[in-house]
């Protein structure tokens, strides 16, 4: 099993890397790129939002890269999306770049008390 690196949230699972991936989660911040650098927008998906009062999601942290887009139409933070992708490391993050997206209406699998 892969720990950690040093100051990142998560690793990606061992052996995961190159392997399709699918996911459901909250975009929980959007990376903005200055107009000097490659068209690229990236976001951080996490499978488990926080609860309220908390600030940790407990789940997983997936970047998504779109290269060559400044902006995807319809995602925005607190947006939940489902993805599919080819799973990469890239700057010690699990990364999925250029994903199949659908825009979901809401959590789809909120927490219930």
């Amino acid at each position: 099993m892969t720990t950690p690196q040093a100051g990142t949230q998560t690793a990606a699972p061992a052996g995961a890397h190159g392997a399709t991936v699918r996911r459901e989660g909250q975009v929980a911040a959007v990376r903005l790129q200055d107009r000097a650098s490659p068209a690229r927008f990236a976001v951080d998906l996490v499978t488990r939002a926080p609860r309220p009062g908390q600030i940790s999601t407990g789940g997983e942290r997936i970047r998504l890269v779109w290269i060559g887009q400044r902006r995807v139409p319809g995602i925005t933070a607190g947006r939940w999306l489902r993805i599919e992708g080819f799973l990469s490391v890239h700057q010690d993050l699990p990364t999925v770049f250029n994903p199949r997206y659908e825009l979901l209406a809401g959590a789809p699998h909120e927490h219930r008390p």
